[in-house]
């Protein structure tokens, strides 16, 4: 992936643009490199349209840029079936009709340059349905990556007629085995001639003359399944993978499965990006004399952290690569707030020693105030 162009840079947008700054660059760049517009250079203008509709689809997905913007093209990756942008990844299609109106003329650009067309001529079918599955995960298990296991239920293909529907194919006599027919539409725009499945045939191009009785003609049954996956170290809250084609079944494909992370609140951290805060209070002779103190971990550990001599309360100490892991391998911080631990029990002998301690504190010290001056 180090060739691939910056999706911003592809757009001509900056890292700050809004969604309409990103609609407007992509409706503009388009219009000039639709194939259609440049038939004496089909082929770089496909390869170019690609390009500009790849980077739109993840810029205009606020989780798919979140990722893109973390973990650069290797984490945008991730969000395509493939392992890499087609147009089955594309959903914004209306959006194409809306800026291009009739350029599209008899529908070639979405038969020849979308792949709608499937071996035989025919539309290509519908893939199955993606299924949503929102996975709560703990600090811990983002820590260290761990292995979650979740149950689905989903449609699998029909085992007896291998996801057919049935037996003894014939040609569809109202599209003529093409699974698809012509349909025109009128805008502000001009004429726009689309191609949609043939209600007959349900754009396979052919009817069965046997429909299967176990699955009742449908081509696939459900099933109850167990699905494992890897907690992403350092996932944030709402970000989420792609488990490609482990989603439901139908007869142009399976359809993936989408793990959106959610976050529990831990007992102890909070979280900000991929640092850690932690608040502990520390008794007085630690803040005067300095010294370390024993802190909770991640995962059931302890962390030790140094309290410098001399501190005040509250302090901030900073711990460098205790925080969350991240995408580039390293770690974010640890900040861990030191405030003052009251003193237990009242004494006489606390008593003596509070009386002995006021010779060694000095009087009340104002503070200025911090003007900017």
């Amino acid at each position: 992936m180090a060739n691939k162009r910056d999706y911003y840079e592809v757009l001509g947008v900056a890292k700050t643009a809004t969604s309409d700054e990103v609609k407007k660059a992509y409706r503009d760049l388009a219009k000039k490199h639709h194939p259609d517009m440049n038939p004496n250079n089909k082929k770089e203008a496909e390869e170019k349209f690609k390009e500009i509709s790849e980077a739109y689809e993840i810029l205009m997905d606020s989780n798919k840029r979140s990722i893109y913007d973390r973990y650069g093209h290797e984490g945008a990756s991730q969000t395509f079936r493939g392992g890499g942008f087609s147009w089955d990844d594309f959903t914004h299609f209306d959006d194409l009709q809306d800026v291009l109106g009739n350029l599209f003329g008899g529908g070639s650009i979405f038969g020849d340059l979308f792949g709608y067309q499937a071996r035989s001529g025919s539309l290509r079918q519908r893939r199955g349905a993606d299924i949503h599955v929102i996975m709560r995960v703990s600090l811990d298990e983002i820590a260290k990556s761990a292995m979650k296991q979740f149950k689905i239920n989903r449609l699998e293909p029909c085992a007896a007629c291998s996801g057919q529907g049935g037996f003894d194919h014939a040609e569809c006599t109202q599209c003529r085995g093409q699974g698809r027919v012509k349909a025109q539409t009128r805008s502000i725009l001009g004429t726009f001639t689309s191609v949609q499945a043939c209600n007959h045939c349900e754009g396979k191009g052919y009817v069965l003359k046997n429909q299967c009785v176990k699955c009742g003609a449908r081509g696939k049954m459900k099933a109850t399944r167990t699905i494992e996956v890897k907690v992403p170290a350092g996932v944030a809250h709402g970000q989420y993978i792609l488990l490609q084609g482990e989603g439901n079944y139908d007869l142009g494909g399976k359809g993936n499965i989408i793990v959106q992370f959610e976050e529990k609140p831990h007992e102890y951290f909070e979280r900000q990006g991929d640092n850690l805060y932690l608040r502990v209070q520390a008794p007085y002779s630690k803040l005067v004399a300095g010294g370390s103190i024993e802190i909770p971990g991640l995962n059931g550990g302890k962390e030790k952290v140094t309290i410098p001599r001399g501190s005040a309360a509250p302090r901030v100490i900073r711990v460098k690569g205790k925080g969350l892991p991240h995408g580039d391998g390293g770690h974010g911080d640890l900040f861990v707030e030191v405030d003052l631990k009251p003193l237990q029990g009242g004494d006489k002998n606390l008593t003596n020693l509070l009386e002995q301690l006021k010779k060694y504190e000095g009087p009340v010290t104002p503070q200025k105030r911090e003007t900017g001056e």
